[in-house]
């Protein structure tokens, strides 16, 4: 199973079941995964990221369940911030799932613009208005990342959080026994 397959089965064993996007070449492996899981969890694609994020901040409010939206990377992910604000703001549990570029090809702290196509530290961007913001470096952590974001969104002062999901870690295999 790679970490891709393992979010969306994390997320319909909490009873997700449905999702919010707007996809792009960066998040596709997580497209996939849905796909492939389409009778247990309804994608709903929406006409832009922003509208995903909102219209899982509604889910959210209206099923008592996670809302969960995903874009792509750079651009597409901060189309989505004022869903994710507003999440932060409201109290409300909302996951957002955005691509990036492969780990190689991210910049790191380094003083270029950008490596990859379309890379945005999204991460930095989004730490005053989630309970979490993380970029996973490996595969092996992706389970205990998932499971805390999962955790922080859900319990005490709800709120939103975010996985900024490399296009390698989506495709890395992990063992999940």
């Amino acid at each position: 199973m790679n970490c891709a397959e393992y979010l969306v089965d994390f997320l319909i064993k909490k009873g997700i079941t449905d999702v919010f996007g707007f996809p792009g070449g960066y998040i596709v492996p997580f497209v996939d995964a849905l796909y492939s899981r389409r009778a247990e969890i309804g994608t709903h694609i929406c006409y832009n990221e922003q509208g995903c994020a909102f219209a899982a901040d509604g889910y959210a409010r209206v099923s008592g369940k996670m809302g969960v939206y995903f874009t792509t990377s750079g651009p597409g992910a901060v189309n989505a911030l004022g869903g994710l604000a507003d999440a932060w703001f409201d109290s409300v549990p909302v996951m957002g799932i955005c691509g990036n570029v492969p780990t190689t090809e991210q910049k790191g702290y380094s003083r270029i613009r950008q490596n990859g196509f379309q890379e945005m530290d999204i991460v930095s961007m989004t730490r005053g208005i989630t309970k979490y913001s993380v970029t996973p470096s490996t595969a092996e952590k992706f389970p205990e990342i998932v499971s805390r974001a999962y955790t922080l969104a859900t319990l005490g002062r709800k709120g939103g959080v975010l996985i900024d999901f490399p296009f390698d870690i989506q495709t890395s295999d992990i063992d999940c026994r």
